[in-house]
């Protein structure tokens, strides 16, 4: 996905700058522009939530066994390829949403961020699902404050924040008493 998302990346820069009649600012496409959302743009985004929600919601038994073990899902029956490509779509349909508000270049920070540090925190993977999200909210409030209040771009204001959510988690994840414990190899039950 990293791969794909960067080449097409640059194929549209080397796109925006041959068509001449068509002045884009790169700087807006690629750290995003919080200004440059429109109404439009926010129903879009909502729709786009909730068509992913809902997905997941109906399919989270079968997301969970594919995810965790993919050669299982297929033999039990599973549809993995149509579980492989529903997941893509909502994957990229999240980074459709998520490129205005965060630009091109941080979009990806944005989707791995929360969920790396809600892993930190959790065992379960629904629980990591919430929790994420919650990071997810928290680091985009945030970071659009930080963004009005300091006069700094938006997307790596949120970026920025998502990663000192991420260094809190990571303490916390080793702080005595944690959820989520640390592996102690001598430990077989861990």
């Amino acid at each position: 996905m990293a791969l794909t998302l960067t080449s097409f990346l640059g194929l549209g820069v080397i796109l925006i700058t041959l068509l001449e009649t068509n002045r884009v600012d790169l700087n807006l496409i690629l750290f995003g522009d919080i200004l440059g959302v429109r109404p439009a743009d926010v129903w879009q985004t909502l729709a786009i939530a909730i068509t992913v929600v809902v997905l997941v919601k109906l399919f989270y038994k079968e997301l969970l066994f594919y995810t965790f073990d993919p050669l299982g899902a297929q033999a039990s029956g599973l549809p993995v390829k149509t579980l492989y490509f529903g997941l893509i779509c909502a994957i990229t349909l999240t980074i459709v949403a998520s490129m205005q508000t965060v630009g091109v270049l941080l979009v990806m920070s944005l989707l791995a961020g929360p969920a790396a540090s809600a892993y930190l925190l959790v065992k379960e993977l629904h629980q990591m699902m919430l929790l994420g999200a919650v990071f997810g909210a928290i680091a985009t409030i945030a970071g659009m404050y930080s963004s009005y209040y300091l006069d700094i771009p938006s997307g790596p204001a949120i970026v920025v924040v998502v990663f000192g959510l991420f260094l809190l988690a990571l303490g916390a994840s080793n702080w005595p008493g944690n959820r989520r414990g640390r592996l102690d190899p001598s430990n077989p039950q861990s």
